[in-house]
């Protein structure tokens, strides 16, 4: 009897306390139950994101109460949810989640099982001691998990709908992750299928469709994995691996291949990415050393710290490298200090020379309700040595610098940031400065054509520019606020005698550019019968203070431009057959020569049913040719299935525009940057597609 007493007194602490500390549940008693997500950290404005608001583009405010942010949702009894907390704009894992699982970047996703929370509370009511010991034994041990999509798409010209390709896309994730041991963490993703090109079915000019569609049911019966891993000989591999062991002194951890490091924030600049791999080319890899538990308190401070020996300087696998860093927080003071370094290439070579060593800091201390938030950065640059007597400069990967020189005056080789914040009742406001030299870079950190991001210039700005900002909101009334974002852009070194053409960021050296975002965010709810609804509206916009910085749009020149502006409109809970309903209109301006307006909405039915429909329209610049294609529209549905781990499936139709992720990331879902199509005007013009899909994640 003492025995099943103590088993179920540790099962209510371990469950019913530490790890359901703030996620709860209330069963409504109609196969729905009432989630509430409780978030206690510091912070001003705090979403939820999840699978079940795709991610970002759907995040769900929290409100503000006494006791934290809040957030309360219905859902069905059989669902599980995967999320996260953004929290103003920084992604944070729930450490006091029910359950997690590796989210394949780094960190981890907070998981609830909707079902499996019911239970414990029903035991816990119950006082059931041999149900929580169940429960808590199948928080523990390896999770197995895919994420695998399966789709067709014929694709047209959509001047004379002549058919341009046709194909089968299979992509498939296996996915091991959890303890494998105990205080022993795993985590393994193995690529089954890899083919999302389309085209091997028919391709007009390339492939007839009596071969392609002989071979599709050929290969399929016979070497699938081979034929669907894209037809190559590396098409079924191991993607991710990662494992470890976690110890009261030292916890370890080793990746290899396309396992991403684990993300590091250094107060307001992220300095190692959440998508850095470990060496995709199949040759690199990383391990890292950080303090554990028993070692992190000395008195009243909090102490961590990391080092990481790597071979993947360079992110493919080819440069051995190493980024370390070490924080302290005391009270409402953090500081931090990180340094990272690139070496050679090859095991005998390594130490011979040091090509980047950064050098970043941070410190941010709270005093009532003002923050104060600084960085900054140091590089110190090598050469690449050719021979005894000739050497080149060193061009850092991933990064928008290029053949930095050595012996360079500090200006050059440095970063700064620094603002205030300021939070009152119902205002805030952040002002600050930030500069970036016309060689400052960061390791680990992604930006460059190679991958299409701008994470360096987005924190510390293009090359050779300072920036003064101010940003503030103000809710005059509970319904309404009103933000404004503004800067202005100088460059920051002027002797552009002495600077690379891509170091000279503007004509006049005297140009100044200012830039202003202002939006506004109304709760309707009071306007319309009391049903949840909201509207947002942003707009951007630029000018140059000299003549010879002029915006282009066609053959006119302006010092003034208005490159996008947006409005989004959301109702939800309308009805039993309108659960919600949102809708975007997008202005824009970015291309020189066509300016695109499009109009979005989606509708959410009920069992899980979503439509998506749009129209866009092109125009012309002054003196600019009309374009071949100025109309566009898409049609698309989805649901959630019930059965077979419920997956999503999806149909769509698209003329002339595409405003869906691409097909790896989950085709069902919109794709857009602001209120706008992600990739612009130009995307999907001239062409049409019809489309089927299904995907899983589970």
């Amino acid at each position: 009897m003492m025995k099943k007493m103590l088993s179920f007194i540790a099962a209510f602490l371990v469950l019913g306390g530490a790890l359901f500390a703030d996620v709860t549940v209330k069963d409504l008693g109609d196969g729905n139950v009432e989630v509430t997500f409780l978030y206690k950290g510091a912070g001003k404005e705090v979403v939820v994101a999840g699978d079940f608001t795709d991610w970002q583009n759907g995040a769900l405010p929290m409100t503000k109460t006494d006791n934290g942010f809040e957030l309360k949702k219905t859902f069905p009894m059989a669902t599980t949810l995967k999320y996260k907390f953004i929290v103003d704009g920084t992604w944070l894992f729930d450490s006091k989640s029910p359950d997690k699982t590796d989210d394949g970047f780094g960190g981890f996703n907070g998981i609830v099982d909707v079902a499996k929370l019911v239970a414990v509370e029903k035991a816990k009511a119950s006082g059931d001691s041999a149900a929580l010991e169940k429960l808590m034994a199948s928080q523990s041990g390896l999770k197995f998990g895919t994420w695998s999509m399966i789709g067709v798409q014929g694709k047209y010209d959509s001047k004379n709908m002549e058919l341009q390709s046709v194909g089968v896309g299979v992509k498939s994730y296996a996915k091991i992750s959890g303890e494998a041991v105990k205080n022993v963490p795993i985590y393994v993703e193995v690529a089954v299928f890899e083919n999302d090109g389309f085209e091997n079915i028919y391709k007009k000019d390339s492939l007839d469709a009596d071969d392609g569609l002989k071979n599709l049911l050929v290969d399929t019966f016979f070497d699938p994995l081979y034929y669907y891993g894209g037809q190559k000989k590396a098409g079924t591999y191991l993607g991710h691996f990662k494992a470890g062991f976690n110890s009261p002194y030292v916890n370890f951890l080793t990746g290899y291949k396309y396992a991403k490091l684990t993300p590091h924030t250094n107060v307001s600049w992220t300095t190692v990415d959440n998508e850095w791999e470990a060496g995709y080319s199949e040759v690199g890899g990383f391990s890292e050393f950080s303090l554990g538990s028993a070692l992190q308190k000395i008195g009243d401070i909090t102490i961590n710290a990391t080092i990481a020996p790597n071979r993947t300087a360079d992110r493919a696998g080819n440069q051995y490298g190493i980024y370390s860093f070490v924080n302290a927080q005391m009270g409402d003071h953090y500081v931090d200090f990180q340094y990272n370094a690139a070496f050679n290439k090859t095991y005998d070579t390594i130490f011979d020379d040091i090509y980047e060593a950064d050098f970043i800091g941070g410190y941010k201390g709270v005093f009532g309700p003002l923050t104060l938030k600084t960085n900054m950065l140091y590089n110190v640059w090598g050469s690449v040595k050719v021979n005894d007597t000739y050497k080149i400069a060193y061009n850092p990967s991933s990064s928008d610098v290029s053949g930095v020189k050595e012996g360079k005056d500090f200006l050059y080789n440095s970063a700064v940031n620094i603002q205030f914040d300021y939070t009152a009742l119902n205002s805030g406001i952040t002002v600050g400065y930030r500069y970036r030299g016309a060689q400052a870079s960061m390791m680990y950190v992604e930006d460059g054509n190679a991958d299409g991001h701008t994470h360096i210039s987005d924190q510390l700005g293009d090359v050779n520019t300072q920036r003064i900002f101010l940003n503030g909101f103000v809710n005059p009334l509970s319904t309404v606020k009103v933000s404004m974002e503004t800067y202005a852009d100088m460059a920051l070194l002027t002797d552009y005698d002495k600077l690379a053409a891509y170091q000279k960021p503007y004509v006049d050296k005297a140009n100044t550019q200012l830039f202003f975002k202002p939006s506004f965010d109304v709760n309707l709810e009071s306007l319309l019968s009391g049903i949840p609804s909201s509207v947002s509206v942003y707009s951007k916009l630029k000018y140059n203070t000299s003549d010879k910085d002029k915006f282009t749009y066609g053959s006119d020149k302006s010092q003034f431009a208005l490159p996008e502006a947006g409005l989004k409109f959301n109702m939800n809970d309308i009805s039993d057959l309108f659960k919600d309903v949102t809708v975007y209109y997008g202005f824009d301006n970015n291309d020189s020569n066509y300016l695109f307006n499009t109009l979005i909405g989606t509708v959410t039915l009920p069992e899980d049913l979503s439509v998506q429909t749009g129209l866009g329209l092109r125009t012309a610049n002054k003196d600019v040719a009309d374009t071949d294609y100025p109309f566009g529209m898409f049609l698309g549905v989805s649901k959630k299935l019930k059965a077979a781990q419920k997956p999503i499936v999806y149909g769509q139709v698209l003329y002339n525009m595409d405003p869906y992720k691409d097909f790896g990331d989950g085709q069902e879902a919109l794709k857009l940057d602001g209120y706008v199509t992600d990739d612009g005007q130009s995307d999907f013009a001239g062409l049409a597609a019809f489309r089927i899909g299904m995907r899983w994640d589970f």
